[in-house]
């Protein structure tokens, strides 16, 4: 089963609107989904969606480490 385009629209605003809480339940969440038994279609958005969330989750680290708030990159100059 392959997602929707509406489905990875859903993970990008998720992953734009996200807490750092959120980020670190849905990372927790995803791996768990990654434990179940999956057709190879399915296993491999799952992990498309995991690799998402632990990017976000090391760039937000970046900007901390930086000083920098993600919302000042967000928005247009």
């Amino acid at each position: 089963m392959r997602m929707t385009r509406d489905f990875w629209n859903d993970i990008e605003k998720f992953l734009d609107t996200a807490s750092d809480t959120q980020l670190t339940e849905a990372k927790a969440a995803v791996f768990a989904l990654l434990a179940e038994p999956a057709d190879r279609a399915t296993r491999a958005d799952i992990k498309a969606v995991y690799r998402l969330v632990l990017d976000e989750i090391r760039v937000r680290e970046q900007l901390a480490q930086r000083g920098t708030p993600a919302t000042e990159l967000a928005l247009p100059a």
